[in-house]
């Protein structure tokens, strides 16, 4: 048998490596921890419903229907990817100029990408109720 043996290649090298790397590790303990939920205003303050995470969340679903990375977005906006991460994360708003070509590329209402128009949107809900 030793004969048919075929001597160890990098790859193979690399699979025994990662095998023998996930047989070390150590199994999760498990905390007990109550039964509460919390919500996003519970666990991350009031910016999470603010209307800039509100159009960060909106803008991320948009270019996920639409089948489009990150990457693809910018190329055909000509942006740099980090400045439109920023956007998807509430970290930056959407430049006005940029709203409109933003809107048609992925198909929605360029209100939608607004903050100021979803913040009045909002409040005129609140008061509505």
């Amino acid at each position: 048998m030793i004969g048919l043996m075929r001597p160890l290649t990098k790859r193979s090298k690399k699979k025994l490596v990662e095998i023998k790397d996930l047989a070390i590790k150590k199994p999760l303990k498990t905390e007990a921890c109550d039964n509460h939920s919390y919500t996003a205003r519970e666990t991350h303050g009031e910016w999470v419903e603010s209307p800039r995470m509100r159009v960060s969340k909106y803008l991320k679903g948009a270019r996920k229907r639409e089948g489009l990375t990150q990457k693809e977005v910018c190329q055909k906006l000509k942006i740099q990817q980090s400045n439109y991460s920023n956007m998807e994360r509430g970290e930056r708003s959407i430049p006005v100029r940029l709203t409109p070509k933003l809107a048609k590329l992925l198909d929605v209402k360029s209100k939608m990408l607004d903050e100021k128009k979803v913040e009045k949107s909002l409040q005129e809900r609140k008061r509505a109720s």
